[in-house]
C-alpha cells in the first residue's frame, strides 16, 4: 500500500491527522512515518503564545495513530478503516520541544498483542534528537 493510502485508512480525518507520510511499513511489526507542522498551522494558537511548540500530546497522538497503521497487512475494505483507541501510555518521556516546521520523525514497534490491543514502543526524533520514547496500548482494534 502506498503512504497516502494507508493513511487515509486512519479514522481521523484533518485537522486531528498527525501523518503527512509513511515511510516504511512492515506490518505486523513496526512503522515509520513524518509530521511536520508549518508555521501558522492552527495547532500553535494559543498554545504558549510567542513561544510556538507542538503540544507533546500531539505528538503523543501522532504515534498513537502510527500504531494503528502497524498491524494494517492489507488494505481494508473500501471505506473501511482501521479502528482502535488510546488505551494506555507507560514509560513515556519528552526529550525536546518540536516548533514550527520541524519534521517529527515517529516510529512504532509492535511489543505484544492482546486480542483486540497492542501495545506497542514508540519513538519520535527531529534531526535525530530524540523527541519523545514510550510505549503505548491500543485497545479496540478493528479493520487490521
Amino acid at each position: 500500500m502506498n503512504s497516502d493510502a494507508l493513511i487515509d485508512c486512519l479514522p481521523q480525518e484533518p485537522p486531528f491527522r498527525f501523518l503527512d507520510a509513511v515511510l516504511r511499513h512492515d506490518p505486523p511489526r513496526e512503522a515509520v512515518a513524518t509530521k511536520t507542522f508549518p508555521p501558522g498551522d492552527p495547532i500553535f494558537a494559543g498554545h504558549l503564545p510567542g513561544q510556538p511548540i507542538v503540544p507533546g500530546v500531539i505528538v503523543l497522538e501522532a504515534a498513537a495513530q502510527l500504531c494503528a497503521l502497524v498491524l494494517l497487512e492489507s488494505p481494508p475494505a473500501p471505506g473501511t478503516r482501521v479502528g482502535g483507541y488510546l488505551a494506555g501510555v507507560a514509560r513515556l518521556r519528552y526529550f525536546r520541544r518540536v516548533g514550527p516546521g520541524e519534521r517529527i520523525t515517529l516510529r512504532a514497534a509492535l511489543e505484544r498483542k492482546l486480542g483486540t490491543a497492542a501495545r506497542f514502543e514508540v519513538a519520535a526524533e527531529v534531526d535525530g534528537e530524540r523527541v519523545l520514547r514510550g510505549q503505548i496500548t491500543v485497545g479496540g482494534i478493528s479493520g487490521a
